[in-house]
């Protein structure tokens, strides 16, 4: 089953990571400022790089503390070296989205997704080499890895809902205009956290049951019957001590 895993796991991983440039390559074209956010890029500029990580400070309109890779940036994005980016400041302040909120979402997930494709690489090492079910330390690293997915989704949908705002539909409905009128904050918050519990009371539950289920292990007390095998000494053998049934010579 491992193994198994492993092989779908080689498959839909660097397909996902196919699936995510294609996208972004789309909101580069469509959602221009969904992008700027998810990369805190502020001023417009081609030979773009890529920040690793940072402080985005929308007020000031900058990022502190941010570590770069020169150029890659654009080359991911625009798939060119000197590729051109839109910045935030060719968009009003009040058709922005949340930078700090989108730009670390973003990297969640993207560091969950690279975490899922180390994960398997090491896998198939362990398992060339014949010590995949042995190594108690990587059987312990995808114990821990079970989470993944699901927090990918979680920081992806952060990442897609709260980078188009201020728009319900991109660049035509606001999201303030696409309420309901009668709809109320106090609604939106109840909404909100019946769903914050029913998260918090289904996947724990399953978790904690499925990790119960593994503690325990196979049941050494079930007996199974043993199997007959072999050949009968007649066509149809009484056994010592019955009777034979009605119907039968």
């Amino acid at each position: 089953m491992l193994t198994t895993a492993l092989g779908l796991l080689s498959v839909l991983v660097p397909l996902q990571l196919v699936i995510g440039d294609l996208h972004g390559l789309n909101t580069r074209e469509y959602q221009p400022a969904k992008l700027a956010a998810i990369e805190a890029l502020w001023e417009t500029a081609s030979g773009v790089p890529l920040t690793l990580f940072g402080l985005p400070d929308q007020t000031a309109e900058k990022n502190t503390f941010a570590v770069e890779v020169p150029y890659l940036g654009s080359l991911i994005l625009t798939h060119s070296l000197d590729g051109t980016l839109r910045g935030l400041k060719e968009f009003p302040p009040d058709q922005r989205a949340p930078v700090a909120i989108v730009f670390f979402a973003f990297r969640i997930m993207v560091g969950a997704a690279v975490v899922m494709l180390a994960v398997v690489a090491i896998g198939w090492v362990l398992r060339l080499r014949g010590r995949l079910f042995e190594s108690g330390w990587y059987l312990r690293v995808c114990q821990l890895s079970i989470p993944l997915g699901f927090i990918a989704v979680l920081a992806g949908w952060t990442t897609t809902e709260v980078g188009r705002q201020p728009w319900a539909v991109y660049g035509l409905l606001r999201t303030a205009d696409s309420v309901t009128p009668s709809l109320t904050g106090q609604d939106v918050l109840l909404s909100l956290l019946f769903y914050v519990a029913t998260y918090l009371v289904i996947y724990p539950s399953g978790f904690f049951y499925m990790l119960r289920l593994v503690r325990k292990g196979p049941d050494e007390t079930a007996t199974l019957a043993p199997i007959q095998a072999g050949r009968p000494q007649t066509p149809v053998h009484q056994l010592p001590g019955t009777q034979p049934s009605r119907g039968l010579p």
